[in-house]
């Protein structure tokens, strides 16, 4: 029926979304918890999520960080929560709440979402880049998700920005966080949230500017040697910080700035886009996930 609903949960290193909806995937509010990494304490969020509604829904629909077995529904391994391995957490929470579950990775939610009814369903080859505590990544490939040999395509945020020592924190991931962003600010003048940092940048806040032009160049730099490899379309950028629209406009003149160089000539510029569904993306991505698995669509 389409009425039916299902609870769409997005699982990040600082915050789980989650929101009620049908499989056209109407957002009428898309809701946020404090993510808290001990165990205990993720299984008693799930149920804060999910008890209220278990007279509701059809199904849960989980997108999660790190390398996931999409397949059988177990999360391999994931830096945000170093306890986890190889946990089959489908068969986990189908158990406890009778529901039938689908997960897939955070990045690759993402993309699908885009790629149902977002800003990538009109191209053939496309990434999405969610910008959060790092980096979540997806890449479609002739209209349908890449995966990658071993589930891991679009890990972005193990690209290396330091031969010499891969170990550390310039990892792109670390560098492309958003946490990165409000360090600089904090290295500068004092400590202060990403919210208040882009109020500072519209009040005409000198640091402020400085600091977003400089995580802007990163994110480019990212993209640059992503669309290198790739040759992709259209990239779209997602995460919470993506709804600003003064950052989208900064990586998309540091990218220009980027192609602009001559021996950029043999590779061509992609499009620069916010994601559609923005800081929803995961939640519509697993939602798509959901649907496809269980057959609905």
């Amino acid at each position: 029926m389409c009425d039916e609903k299902y609870l769409a949960i997005d699982v990040g290193g600082t915050a789980i979304k989650y929101l009620l909806t049908d499989k056209s995937a109407k957002i009428h509010k898309i809701n946020e918890m404090k993510t808290n990494r001990y165990k205990g304490e993720l299984f008693n969020s799930f149920d804060e999520i999910i008890a209220p509604h278990m007279n509701d829904i059809k199904g849960i629909a989980l997108s999660f960080p790190g390398k996931i077995n999409a397949e059988h529904g177990i999360v391999n391994k994931v830096a945000t929560f170093d306890w986890i391995c190889d946990m089959p957490l489908k068969s986990i929470l189908e158990e406890k709440y009778r529901k039938p579950v689908w997960i897939e990775n955070d990045g690759k939610c993402a993309a699908l979402a885009e790629l149902w009814m977002g800003n990538l369903s009109d191209v053939k080859n496309g990434v999405v880049m969610g910008l959060g505590t790092e980096i979540a990544g997806g890449i479609i490939i002739n209209g349908a998700l890449y995966r990658g040999s071993n589930e891991t395509a679009g890990e972005f945020s193990s690209i290396l920005t330091d031969f010499k020592n891969p170990d550390n924190k310039k990892r792109f991931g670390k560098i492309g966080g958003h946490k990165n962003l409000t360090d600089a600010y904090e290295d500068k003048k004092y400590a202060i949230d990403s919210h208040e940092l882009f109020e500072k940048y519209n009040e005409g806040d000198e640091t402020a500017k400085e600091v977003v032009r400089d995580y802007g160049e990163t994110i480019a730099a990212g993209i640059v040697t992503i669309q290198s490899v790739l040759d992709a379309e259209k990239f779209c950028i997602g995460g919470g910080i993506s709804a600003q629209d003064i950052l989208i406009a900064e990586i998309k003149d540091k990218v220009h700035d980027f192609y602009s160089v001559k021996f950029h000539e043999a590779v061509s510029e992609p499009a620069i886009e916010k994601c559609h569904f923005g800081n929803a993306s995961g939640c519509v991505g697993a939602l798509y996930n959901f649907l496809i698995r269980q057959k609905v669509i």
